[in-house]
């Protein structure tokens, strides 16, 4: 379990956070020449100038996705490695290396030394624990493989936790998962939300079966929105007999995980003596929030005792919603977290913002005459987006003809009297949606030459 005791108040929290960042501090001032040269753009020339908690927050943004991703053609430049001018060690003391899936043309990394990974697998073993798999289990992982956080780097942490992982990845295509799941009969299955409702659409046809048959007992989801929407949550339960449970881990010892409740209350942080996940700022002053329950806020991610490429003050782009306090779902206390939305995906109509994820959670609700498959449809990037918001629903299996005009018309009314903003409704055929075995686009830029596409 988390080496912080259950019942420890965020006070307490952060008090150890601030300990572990008294350290922290002049590690990454002393041994990178990128993070020094940020301390002296915010006015701070000596680390021992940070004095106390307040001090550290109210430092400015020191890295985003944009600027990791330059520190990391600076240093492919300067020292013929892409792994970023913030990195704190030794090239050679680097063992390990994941990224995101790099769409915007630039692949974002993240470097492990040897005490990194060790420590990685000791927050993953706490998030495995909560969420009730056991040493012994057969794991099938159905993630991404490549470089991606939740591939090679889960299935490292579950070899460390003892577990057997199946590592066939999303890659594999659904017809080779379901074979391979039906094979295998893993009681733990790790896959994306829109993952795993896609398998429940192909079992029949693909193995003859049921994904209920399989004797799967844990869905572990990552990756997008819908292990937290309670529509998506209720589906995949019910259709795998299994529970579910919402989880964000990997990068600069993050880990979290939503409880063994069939409600979901937001997910608990395993690693909260290895990192700060939940530093809150305004997303449009970029000052720090008040920590207390319920507040909604930026991220902002520090890793407390990471060694080579740590998040120091790093704008992940997350937006957040802070729980402490008992759990009304398992009754642990300290932190949990909800993540509502992106601050590069928040909509904004005529002065009403709303992210994506809340949208796709008011449509869900009307499953099972909607198949779950959502996308909001945008002519610009966001955030100006001109009212009615344009969103193809696809309709379930057994949804006739005659009735979509009317549905489309309930989940209109709905959206509105739910998120205030005004939806055009486009009920399409099940199936005409395309699915994804990794990450499905929930947002949607039109090309201009393509009105089709409405």
């Amino acid at each position: 379990m988390n080496s912080m005791d259950a019942n420890t108040d965020i006070t307490e929290i952060l008090e150890r956070k601030w300990a572990k960042l008294r350290a922290q501090i002049p590690y990454v001032f002393n041994n990178s020449d990128y993070f020094k040269e940020r301390f002296r753009e915010a006015g701070v020339n000596d680390p021992r100038d940070i004095r106390t908690m307040d001090d550290f927050r109210n430092l400015p943004i020191m890295m985003d996705k944009t600027s990791h991703r330059q520190s990391q053609l600076d240093s492919l430049e300067r020292y013929g490695h892409p792994f970023g001018m913030h990195l704190c060690v030794p090239k050679e003391k680097i063992i390990h290396v994941a990224a995101t899936s790099g769409t915007t043309g630039h692949p974002t990394f993240y470097t492990y030394t040897r005490r990194d990974l060790e420590i990685t697998q000791k927050v993953f073993g706490n998030m495995f624990d909560v969420a009730t798999i056991r040493p012994s289990d057969t794991v099938y992982t159905a993630f991404g493989l490549s470089l991606w956080l939740a591939g090679v780097t889960f299935i490292l942490g579950l070899e460390a936790y003892g577990a057997t992982p199946i590592p066939v990845g999303a890659e594999a295509g659904p017809t080779k998962i379901l074979q391979y799941l039906k094979l295998t009969r893993p009681r733990v299955l790790m896959g994306t939300p829109s993952l795993l409702t896609h398998l429940i659409e192909r079992a029949p046809a693909e193995i003859d079966c049921e994904v209920a048959d399989l004797g799967i007992d844990v869905l572990f989801c990552s990756g997008e929105p819908g292990a937290g929407i309670p529509a998506v949550r209720e589906r995949l339960m019910s259709a795998y007999g299994a529970m579910i449970y919402d989880v964000t881990g990997g990068a600069w010892h993050n880990g979290t995980v939503s409880c063994n409740c069939r409600d979901y209350h937001g997910m608990h942080q395993m690693g909260e003596d290895y990192s700060f996940r939940w530093d809150l700022i305004d997303p449009e002053t970029k000052k720090p929030l008040p920590l207390s329950n319920g507040a909604i806020g930026e991220v902002v991610h520090t890793g407390l005792e990471y060694e080579a490429g740590p998040a120091f003050r790093y704008a992940i782009g997350d937006i957040i919603r802070l729980h402490t306090g008992e759990c009304p779902g398992c009754g642990r206390s300290g932190t949990r977290m909800e993540i509502l939305g992106r601050t590069d995906d928040i909509l904004n109509l005529k002065g009403v913002k709303v992210y994506p994820a809340s949208v796709k959670e008011v449509i869900s609700e009307f499953q099972p005459d909607i198949s779950g498959q959502v996308q909001i449809l945008l002519d610009a990037p966001p955030p100006r987006v001109e009212p009615p918001l344009q969103v193809l629903v696809e309709a379930g299996e057994t949804l006739g003809n005659a009735d979509r005009e009317a549905l489309a018309k309930r989940i209109e009314d709905q959206v509105h009297n739910v998120l205030s903003i005004r939806a055009r409704i486009k009920i399409v055929d099940f199936g005409s949606i395309g699915r994804s075995s990794l990450k499905t686009k929930l947002l949607v830029v039109l090309e201009p030459d393509n009105p089709d596409a409405r």
